[in-house]
């Protein structure tokens, strides 16, 4: 699967107006599922997406997991885009769907192990 997908994908949603709106908010979704899960696991997730989707741009300089609800994964997303609830959501869940399909359910299956539990069961539901 190719970034570009992600890209026309999120662009879909009625609340993400540009292309750079799109892109931002894929980064902001996966930059927080990769600093949810230790370093070792969210390199192995993150060499799986397209480019230019990488470690450096996903998790910058988090040094540990972040341990979040999935309420504070949606607080922290709808604050960023200024973005109600259900949006963030909507926004959450698409990007977790295009994300199984990129990395597959073998990868999936191994870093839900390490995430937080709320957080992995909302990745397998989307």
């Amino acid at each position: 699967m190719d970034y570009q997908r992600f890209l026309d994908t999120v662009k879909r949603l009625q609340f993400i107006r540009t292309e750079e709106d799109a892109d931002a908010a894929i980064k902001t979704v996966l930059g927080i599922l990769a600093s949810s899960i230790n370093q070792e696991q969210a390199k192995k997730f993150v060499s799986k997406l397209p480019e230019p989707l990488t470690i450096e741009t996903l998790r910058s300089h988090q040094a540990r997991p972040l341990d979040i609800t999935i309420e504070e994964f949606f607080d922290e997303v709808g604050a960023e885009f200024k973005l109600n609830p259900d949006q963030a959501k909507k926004l959450v869940d698409t990007v977790f769907r295009l994300t199984k399909d990129a990395v597959g359910e073998e990868t999936i299956t191994e870093v839900e192990f390490d995430m937080p539990a709320e957080v992995a069961e909302e990745l397998e539901a989307a």
